[in-house]
């Protein structure tokens, strides 16, 4: 009901959509494209929250710039008259947002986590009594699905395709390695 409240207040446009806010379960991210139109929504929100008798806890409030300036911006954002303190990165249900937007870290931490997925599991690929279809099909299923995971949260650029390509022929070659005779 409080988050009803701002949906006048100018966000950003995403596909023709004006969006001030994110949510999931009690977690709220407030999305604008200036500081001063941030400090009025967030001023809103806090108003419409004593007003429903909940507090917003200012300690646990973050503000962080999105820019692609080398240099990011400060930003003096107010929650009950105290300085919310601003962040170089945020993580938001587990995806960790740069400054800068870009999602390498994430697609780095993925491919790591896979390779390690995949050693762990390296006695079914390299099985020689397992058939090469059954290996590719258990990859798809176990090792794509934690390489994509939040992939629809990724932005793309030539060089993560390329490190992505890499990382599904890595796992491809260990498994053709290990089945010469099949």
């Amino acid at each position: 009901m409080i988050l009803r409240n701002i949906e006048q207040y100018e966000g950003v446009k995403v596909g023709g959509h004006n969006i001030n806010n994110l949510r999931y379960a009690d977690d709220t991210v407030l999305i604008t494209d200036s500081e001063e139109k941030l400090q009025n929504i967030l001023t809103k929100v806090t108003i419409e929250s004593a007003n429903k008798g909940l507090r917003l806890n200012a300690k646990r409030t973050e503000c962080m710039v999105i820019s692609k300036q080398s240099d990011v911006p400060v930003c003096n954002i107010l929650c009950k008259g105290k300085g919310i303190k601003q962040v170089c990165t945020f993580k938001y249900l587990g995806f960790t947002i740069t400054p800068d937007a870009r999602c390498d870290t994430e697609i780095q931490k993925s491919i790591a986590l896979t390779k390690d997925t995949f050693t762990k599991m390296k006695s079914i690929f390299t099985n020689i009594n397992i058939r090469f279809n059954t290996k590719i099909s258990t990859m798809i299923a176990y090792i794509w699905s934690i390489l994509l995971y939040r992939c629809e949260c990724w932005t793309l650029t030539k060089d993560l395709e390329r490190r992505l390509e890499a990382a599904e022929m890595w796992f491809i070659r260990r498994i053709n390695y290990e089945n010469v005779m099949d």
